[in-house]
């Protein structure tokens, strides 16, 4: 990611997302067009998670942005965690603009079959 002081100078935008629950995980899905794995910085800290990105493009200096809502923005979405999600094995995946996180819930928390005993 580029310096922070320049993602402080870029238009912050709050990339939408899906939110979704399976057995064994939670995935977000996140649409951050333009950008690329190495502007990408993911980290969880607590119980927060936090996804940033800077993005940027050439463009002629004599043009000026009118709208400016994909290129040359720092992405910034926070997500709070909650006990069910084991945060040392959150796992990404960023193909096309869309980010896929990968959440496993902790383990004492996803479904398990419970054996029977015969007396």
């Amino acid at each position: 990611m580029t310096e922070m002081t320049t993602s402080r100078e870029l238009p912050r935008i709050r990339p939408a997302a899906d939110i979704l629950q399976e057995n064994e995980a939670f995935y977000i899905l996140m649409d951050m067009p333009g950008v690329k794995s190495d502007d990408l910085v993911i980290s969880a800290d607590k119980n927060t998670l936090t996804v940033e990105a800077d993005t940027s493009y050439e463009h002629n200096q004599t043009e000026r942005f009118i709208e400016n809502e994909f290129g040359n923005v720092h992405y910034i979405r926070k997500f709070t965690l909650s006990d069910a999600v084991d945060a040392n094995n959150i796992k990404a995946n960023l193909k096309n603009g869309l980010l896929k996180l990968h959440l496993p819930k902790a383990e004492e928390l996803k479904p398990r079959k419970i054996e029977i005993q015969q007396d």
